[in-house]
């Protein structure tokens, strides 16, 4: 699933919805410098982020990421 540059707090309001094991895979737009603290956010989420990566440039500075979730 992609989201826009910053829309990342979709997830929150979809946590509540995934069973515990269940998996998310989505697209963010961010900087090399966000990454850090959309992981800490993702765990306050309550996922475990199983994978992520660096999948492509958007524009100057900015990176297509790709992310699996897991509920814990």
């Amino acid at each position: 699933m992609p989201t826009p540059y910053g829309m990342d707090y979709f997830l929150d309001e979809v946590s509540g919805n995934v069973k515990k094991g269940g998996k998310i895979h989505f697209y963010t737009f961010n900087t090399d410098s966000q990454i850090p603290g959309l992981i800490e956010e993702y765990g306050k989420m309550g996922f475990e982020v199983e994978f992520h990566r660096r999948c492509g440039n958007v524009a100057s500075g900015v990176n297509r990421w790709v992310f699996d979730l897991i509920k814990k």
